[in-house]
């Protein structure tokens, strides 16, 4: 009977000290990937900043300086997508933690992974002469490639006092430089934007947007929005498609 009441003890002592491993690792098997990581595609090679940090999610490709805001969308199977300010899928973040990322050149998508920790994306307000050097910069390589002047306006007055107007004015002016020199690459964008826009208005307004209105681009941006205030390139390049013609 001893003997059988000490092997019940010993079962018991090792049970429970199962049951503390398993607490104990129960955490770091929980854990889930940072909110903020890079992540890369090992076909491709493309890698990215995810900054899921707070409601409004963010993205960065290594090969370019522009932060994309992105909203959540449900989707089918309980899976969630990240979808750009143009309508345009970006990321599927499955429910068993996979990430898939849809490209121009590969719209079925292709899978990525944690590849390290990695910093908040932020835009840090710059000075006014930075951002109206930006636009004078955008503005000169405009007149290289369509050979006009196309003019930036804005209320540099009225950034120059306010940092947080500074930095989604000058991200605007950076995105709205970049839908552009997309645009005049191709022979029919430029021949359209060299007949058809004279000035590019950015607008301080309570939501971001983007229209045409005649020869004027016109490009809203919202300080109140953060980095979700201000159009993207893609959304800015939607708004140029009557030039593609």
């Amino acid at each position: 009977m001893a003997a059988i009441v000490r092997r019940g003890l010993a079962s018991l002592a090792l049970i429970g000290a199962l049951l503390l491993i398993c607490v104990g690792s129960g955490p770091a098997m929980d854990r889930a990937e940072p909110r903020i990581g890079h992540y890369v595609s090992e076909d491709t090679g493309i890698g990215f900043v995810l900054d899921r940090s707070s409601e409004l999610a963010k993205l960065k490709f290594d090969s370019s300086e522009e932060i994309f805001a992105l909203r959540w969308q449900l989707a089918a199977g309980g899976d969630r997508l990240l979808v750009r300010d143009d309508d345009v899928d970006l990321l599927r973040l499955s429910g068993l933690g996979g990430i898939t990322l849809f490209t121009q050149g590969n719209l079925r998508g292709i899978p990525v992974a944690f590849d390290r920790p990695a910093a908040p994306l932020v835009s840090m307000p710059p000075s006014i002469e930075v951002v109206r050097d930006i636009a004078g910069q955008i503005m000169s390589r405009l007149r290289a490639e369509v050979g006009r002047d196309v003019v930036f306006e804005a209320d540099w007055g009225r950034a120059a006092m306010d940092g947080g107007a500074r930095a989604i004015l000058f991200d605007a002016i950076r995105n709205a430089g970049t839908a552009l020199y997309n645009v005049a690459s191709t022979t029919v964008g430029r021949a359209g934007i060299e007949r058809n826009l004279q000035r590019v208005r950015f607008m301080q307004a309570r939501a971001a947007g983007v229209s045409v209105s005649g020869n004027m681009l016109i490009v809203s941006y919202s300080v109140e929005q953060g980095l979700a205030g201000r159009p993207s390139s893609f959304a800015i390049m939607r708004a140029l498609a009557p030039f593609m013609h």
